[in-house]
C-alpha cells in the first residue's frame, strides 16, 4: 500500500470519475458528498481508521460520490490489484473493507429517499454541517454503563449503534459506533439505528433492527414500515429495542 498525503480542501476522489482504488484513512477527516440538481449532499463525515472508495476494488464503474479532505489528511491507498493479492493471508485489511461495502447497502434505501426529496438549497456542502452538537446520556443503569457513566459527545454522522459480538466472523457484518453489550433475549440488534444529520436536521434511522427503536414514544423499525423519524431540538428519549429494553438514552439537541 502507498501511503498519500492530503491538504485541507484536496479531492480525492471525484464523482463520475473511474478508478480502481481504495483508502484507508489513517489521520484527518473527510466528507463524501454527492451532486443534485440544487447542491452538494453531504452523504457522511469519515474519520481515521475508516475506508472509502471500496468499490473501485470490485467494479468498473464511475465514482458514486467525491471525497473530500475537511483536515490535513493521511491515507493508504490500495489498488485492485494489490487487493485480489491481500485475499488469502490478510483478513485484517479484508474484513474492513466488507464490513464497509455491506454498511453502504444497508443505507441505500434512505439515501435514494433522501436524495429524491432534495429541493431547495445552495451549491455549498456548508448549509449541511451540523450547527450545535449533540449529546447523550443513559437513562437506566444498563445505558449509564455503556455509556461508562458519562456524557458523549457526537460529532460524527451518521452515528451508529448495535450489539456488540464475540463472534469474529460477525466482525464482516457488524460496523458501529458504540457498541452495546446486550444479552439474551436480546433488545439490540447487531446493526441497529444511526443518529443522522441531513438538510439541517437530526435523526433516527433503524437500520433494520428485529425490535426496532422507540423514539419520543413513537416506534420505527422492527413490525413498523416507517424506518426515520426526526429528532427535536431539546431532549429526545430513545429507547433501543422494545419498551422494557434498558437501553434508554436521553439525545440532546
Amino acid at each position: 500500500m502507498r501511503e498519500i498525503h492530503y491538504h485541507s480542501g484536496d479531492t480525492i476522489i471525484k464523482e463520475g470519475s473511474l478508478g480502481d482504488t481504495a483508502y484507508i484513512l489513517k489521520n484527518g477527516i473527510v466528507e463524501v458528498l454527492k451532486k443534485t440538481e440544487h447542491k452538494n449532499l453531504l452523504l457522511a463525515t469519515l474519520e481515521a481508521e475508516e475506508i472509502f472508495g471500496e468499490m473501485g476494488l470490485i467494479e468498473d464503474k464511475p465514482r458514486s460520490a467525491s471525497i473530500i479532505a475537511k483536515s490535513e489528511v493521511v491515507v493508504d491507498e490500495i489498488t485492485r490489484e494489490d487487493f485480489m493479492g491481500l485475499l488469502e493471508d490478510k483478513k485484517s485489511f479484508i474484513i474492513p473493507v466488507l464490513r464497509a461495502f455491506f454498511e453502504r447497502l444497508r443505507q441505500t434505501n434512505d439515501l435514494v429517499v433522501r436524495l429524491e426529496n432534495q429541493i431547495g438549497g445552495t451549491d455549498s456542502a456548508l448549509a449541511d454541517t451540523p450547527a450545535g452538537t449533540v449529546r447523550i446520556v443513559g437513562l437506566e443503569k444498563e445505558a449509564t454503563a455503556i455509556l461508562k457513566g458519562k456524557e458523549l459527545v457526537i460529532n460524527k454522522f451518521p452515528f451508529k449503534v448495535g450489539r456488540n459480538s464475540s463472534h469474529i466472523s460477525d466482525a464482516i457484518f457488524v460496523n458501529n459506533d458504540l457498541y452495546i453489550d446486550d444479552v439474551v433475549p436480546y433488545n439490540v440488534s447487531k446493526n441497529h439505528m444511526s443518529i443522522n444529520f441531513q438538510n439541517d436536521q437530526f435523526y433516527i434511522l433503524d437500520r433494520g433492527s428485529s425490535l426496532g427503536t422507540i423514539v419520543n414514544g413513537k416506534q420505527i423499525g422492527g413490525q413498523v414500515s416507517n424506518y426515520k423519524v426526526n429528532l427535536n431540538p431539546g431532549e429526545n428519549i430513545v429507547i433501543i429495542g422494545s419498551e422494557a429494553s434498558p437501553y434508554q438514552f436521553k439525545i440532546t439537541i
